[in-house]
């Protein structure tokens, strides 16, 4: 006979405990005990039993009904039943069935409701003698009219004289490793030891102690009772692996958030989870990364370790800039690296640091993005701005303005320069932050540098109509060439620099390790193009000086 594990259905299992389900099949089990004893060559078969005798892979709790009939054959058993735990009308429900194995068929089952546990532990022991009598096709009242089936004893005493002979009974000490395991004492539960260590009266004569304990196997021990204080002493073999999480990710990041580990839909804490042997579900969540899910197959004291690196997550961020109640276009940076100006939308990674630039200033802006959403944000500036973003075309026009104006000082006037598009009106410093967001025209600012080879006159002179233009005399070809060579390579060293920080932001990374990559190119682009720069205007200067002297 074997009593499989009582189930419970998906509503009512967050309510009932293992412990519970596992005392309730252990009460079951008892009362198949008490009426079909070993005597009568039955023999109730123990969870260890049961679980050693199941096929690979096959859990008990996988089927029911017919299905049951299936497991009892696996198992070797003739009868097999089970209890199953649901909800009815706000209050639980109880089912219990009982099958042969050999003819397939229900022989027996009852059902009940309770309010609470107590009242389903009271319904099984109400239900459970005529349930399991029936497998020896008892009548209801055989017990109270006092005659018994062919075969069997009926209920006696032993008696010596006028005194009835009581069977000993000692005080044992059942202990378990590790402890706070279910003890049973021949198939039957101890209502006055629902958990180990404790103590317990025990009949003279041997006993089958068998102690159950989650994430453990069974262990069973036949012990002859013969003192008093006598300890039994039973180990539990693990039967569990641990699962370590140990994702890759940035030190500085991963600071700045908490990461969440369910399994099976349950929360777990610490990097080293322990799990039951078999298949389960984790999610691993972390504030600044995508989420990632993984199912993981548990070994029996072996460690499974999780250490894949996490792909960061990004929002999109909608950002203002105001200066006492007046919108303002400023720098917006991403983790140092200067990605636009306000107004400003676009992507950034979560947990990233936002901050507002100008001309020797830099704020905090208190904003984080959201994963797969749109955060909108107004700073209020502390910092007054002053001038305003340049692109870098811009700039570099700027630039070749003011080597024009150092020319003209030297008596040139370069025609293409002179007609330059640039806002004379505009406040520009030597510290202004540039976007780096347009391409370099590098063919205008060439043809902006060349020098008329013919003499003009400064501003204010006038030329009478019949004079003619002379050709300036004293040229150094060598300087002018050194000076010209040394523009054309600062131009084009800029134009890569700037190239290369373009291209490094608007590259899309999937992790931390490349979006740091792509942040240091950025930085080394805008290194390049600043030293580009620097060597365009020296070489306009030299070009200058070389027609002046």
């Amino acid at each position: 006979m074997a009593v499989l594990e009582t189930t419970v259905d998906s509503k009512t299992k967050s309510k009932v405990s293992l412990a519970d389900r596992q005392f309730l099949t252990n009460v079951l089990r008892e009362e198949a005990v008490k009426q079909l004893p070993a005597a009568q060559n039955y023999t109730i078969m123990t969870r260890d039993n049961i679980l050693q005798m199941l096929p690979p892979g096959k859990s008990i709790e996988d089927c029911e009904g017919s299905c049951l009939v299936e497991t009892g054959k696996n198992i070797s058993a003739d009868f097999v039943c089970q209890a199953r735990m649901g909800s009815f009308g706000g209050a639980f429900s109880l089912s219990a069935e009982l099958y042969e194995t050999a003819g397939n068929k229900l022989i027996a089952s009852f059902n009940g409701q309770g309010s609470d546990l107590n009242e389903l532990l009271d319904l099984i022991l109400q239900k459970a003698p005529k349930f399991f009598k029936s497998i020896k096709n008892e009548k209801d009242d055989s017990e109270d009219s006092g005659f018994i089936n062919v075969g069997d004893i009926g209920h006696f005493t032993t008696t010596e004289g006028n005194n009835v002979v009581v069977q000993k009974k000692f005080m044992v000490e059942i202990v378990t490793s590790p402890s706070g395991a279910i003890p049973t004492i021949d198939g039957r539960g101890i209502p006055k030891c629902p958990q180990t260590p404790c103590k317990v009266q025990v009949a003279e004569g041997k006993h089958r102690f068998i102690a159950t304990h989650e994430l453990y196997k069974d262990a069973e021990a036949l012990v002859e009772i013969e003192e008093n204080n006598q300890k039994v002493e039973l180990k539990l073999s693990p039967n569990f692996g641990l699962l370590a999480i140990k994702p890759v990710v940035e030190k500085t990041v991963a600071l700045k958030g908490e990461f969440n580990v369910t399994v099976d839909g349950e929360i777990k804490e610490g990097p080293n989870i322990t799990l039951g042997s078999g298949v389960h579900t984790v999610r691993v969540k972390h504030t600044c990364y995508v989420p990632v899910e993984f199912r993981v197959a548990i070994v029996p004291r072996n460690t499974e370790v999780f250490e894949k690196e996490l792909q960061i997550a990004k929002g999109t961020l909608e950002l203002h800039a105001e200066y006492r109640g007046r919108p303002k276009s400023v720098a917006v940076a991403v983790d140092g690296v200067i990605v636009g100006e306000t107004p400003f939308r676009g992507e950034v990674p979560l947990c990233s640091d936002i901050a507002l630039m100008g001309n020797g200033w830099t704020e905090t802006v208190n904003v984080q993005p959201k994963w797969h959403d749109v955060v909108m944000h107004t700073h209020k500036l502390k910092n007054k701005p002053k001038g305003k973003i340049l692109t870098e075309e811009r700039r570099l026009k700027i630039e070749a303005k003011r080597a024009a104006d150092y020319a003209w000082e030297m008596q040139f006037q370069p025609e293409s320069i002179q007609n330059a598009d640039i806002d004379e009106s505009e406040d520009y410093s030597e510290n202004e932050i540039t976007a780096s967001t347009d391409s370099i025209q590098v063919q205008d600012i060439l043809e902006s540098s060349k020098l008329d080879e013919y003499q003009v006159s400064r501003v204010g002179e006038n030329i009478p109509a019949h004079v003619t233009a002379k050709k300036k005399k004293n040229i150094h070809w060598i300087p002018l060439g050194i000076g010209a060579g040394v523009f054309t390579a600062g131009v084009t060293l800029a134009v890569i620099g700037n190239s290369k920080a373009k291209n490094a932001y608007e590259t899309k990374f999937q992790s931390r390790s490349e979006y740091l990559k792509n942040r240091d190119d950025a930085h080394s682009g805008q290194k390049m193009r600043s030293i580009g720069i620097t060597l365009a205007i020296a070489g306009a200067v030299g070009v200058g000086m070389s027609f002046a002297f």
